[in-house]
């Protein structure tokens, strides 16, 4: 008896414990665990090499084969790229791979030493 107490208790904790607030939804949400996440999402990534609309706009295009990809604007004066995507096929980790081997380094992540640029990109 006492361990069925404590199990109902247990699961039900669980069962509750794991939702955000439902305000939180947007749009197109996902349902993962009993909970909606949000399933367009946007990153920040600093990418110190991109200094010209050029480079970004070359960059850009690098993302649009990544599968989730959605739409990426970026900001030359502070040399970041913000990067919407679907959350439910792709990570952030996905991105900075993706840039890296690009030769370009991003958050920290070295870039392709082998990466051919065209030329004047960097």
């Amino acid at each position: 008896m006492r361990k069925t107490r404590l199990l109902a208790v247990a699961a039900f904790s669980f069962f509750l414990g794991g939702c955000s607030d439902k305000a939180e939804k947007d749009a197109t949400p996902t349902f993962m665990f009993w909970c909606f996440r949000k399933e367009i999402v946007s990153d920040e990534y600093h990418v110190p090499e991109m200094a010209t609309p050029a480079t970004a706009a070359y960059l850009q295009s690098g993302l649009k084969v990544v599968p989730g990809y959605v739409d990426s604007s970026y900001n030359i004066d502070k040399r970041t790229m913000t990067i919407r995507y679907q959350s439910s096929t792709v990570r952030k980790m996905n991105f900075e791979e993706a840039i890296a081997l690009v030769g370009f380094s991003v958050n920290g992540r070295p870039a392709n030493p082998n990466a051919k640029l065209p030329e004047g990109l960097k």
